[in-house]
């Protein structure tokens, strides 16, 4: 049985907390994937021909994020479209693209958001076999682009990506049928323009400081003062839910003052789903008293530890424990803590508290420690 949290000296989380990827204020990442092209400002000669049956391409690209919210990424697109049943037989299209894109972001926090895209680029296409066969020639050309998409983060790192882009030329040769009467597209003029859906990945490979938009508590803005009166009924509450004791029940949450001199405290419990290391904000309020803790001691540094069961490889749990442990520091950071009063180190599954045996030793032992090094 937990018999009490002394002030920031013990505390315990003793939930099984779902996580999300880690989102930084700032980021590079690329990408590849695949794209369905298809021309859609159709001539009136060549109108219903393009079938899109045999159209494919690719795309790769480099993307800065500035904020949570704003990205702009350089991309290159290459895209074949082709139609069978023309007057001179099979016509198509060859198409390379390089594209500037402004991205927003409309809810960068959660896991799977959407995205509005909007920009501009240069194209270089040929025809083959047109309907003139003077247009039979290489053009390069600039467009216009704008979409939409949806990007759905399922690792710290790694995510997928879908969009969908509707594309302006400057020019009404794309189709190889130059005439002022043909069919204009989406935003009128003499031009002809094509869509490209495409579905790939996105790795984030370098990344900046935490979001603190992100890491918000429930109900708090950026920047809004910390709330140095942490609710110990609320701590209390949780230790009671998922460790039951007998009735009646002994005080289970004691608030003590602590003398800096003892040395480390310890989160108890710390469960993560597979693969994640990000805790759920229904849980930062078990972490306040180390806020305050830290806060009423300015001169304090810590390292703080990560542990966990033995279920999975060691490497695999090394690497857990690491990331368990940033994702504290982050939290932590987003609160007004100077990151260069804290480290992190992994332990992995090497100093266990239980022997594992059952799964509240395991419990337990996926937990978070911090020990004052100064």
């Amino acid at each position: 049985m937990l018999k009490k949290i002394l002030g920031a000296v013990f505390l315990a989380l003793i939930v099984n907390s779902s996580v999300y990827p880690q989102l930084a204020q700032d980021s590079w990442s690329f990408g590849f994937g695949i794209t369905y092209p298809r021309l859609m400002s159709m001539s009136s000669a060549t109108t219903g021909a393009w079938s899109g049956i045999g159209n494919y391409g690719g795309y790769a690209t480099l993307q800065r994020n500035f904020s949570e919210h704003v990205a702009l990424r350089l991309q290159g697109n290459y895209s074949y479209m082709e139609t069978e049943g023309g007057f001179r037989g099979t016509q198509s299209i060859n198409l390379v693209a390089a594209d500037f894109d402004l991205l927003y972001y409309f809810v960068p926090c959660e896991d799977l958001t959407p995205y509005l895209a909007a920009g501009f680029g240069g194209i270089l296409f040929a025809n083959d076999n047109s309907p003139q066969l003077q247009l039979d020639v290489t053009y390069l050309e600039y467009q216009f682009n704008l979409g939409f998409g949806a990007e759905w983060r399922f690792s710290d790192y790694w995510s997928l990506r879908a969009e969908g882009i509707y594309h302006t030329s400057s020019t009404n040769k794309l189709d190889g049928y130059d005439d002022p009467g043909e069919d204009k597209g989406l935003f009128g003029g003499n031009s002809d323009t094509y869509i490209t859906l495409s579905a790939g990945v996105q790795f984030y490979f370098a990344k900046g400081e935490p979001s603190s938009l992100c890491n918000l508590y429930d109900g708090m803005t950026v920047g809004a003062p910390f709330d140095e009166s942490p609710s110990l009924d609320e701590i209390e509450e949780l230790l009671k839910k998922y460790y039951p004791c007998p009735d009646p029940c002994p005080e289970v949450v004691v608030k003590e003052p602590v003398e800096v001199e003892k040395t480390s405290w310890i989160l108890v419990g710390v469960n993560f789903d597979f693969d994640e290391t990000r805790l759920k904000p229904e849980y930062y309020p078990t972490l306040h008293p180390t806020i305050q803790f830290l806060n009423n001691n300015p001169e304090v540094r810590v390292e703080i530890q990560g542990h966990t069961d033995n279920i999975g490889t060691e490497s695999y749990n090394q690497k857990l424990s690491e990331g368990r442990a940033a994702s504290v520091r982050d939290y932590l950071v987003s609160k007004g803590i100077d990151p260069s009063r804290m480290t992190v180190k992994g332990y992995g599954e090497s100093v266990p508290l239980m022997n594992n045996s059952t799964a509240e030793d395991r419990a337990f032992n996926r937990r978070i420690e911090f020990k004052v090094i100064n």
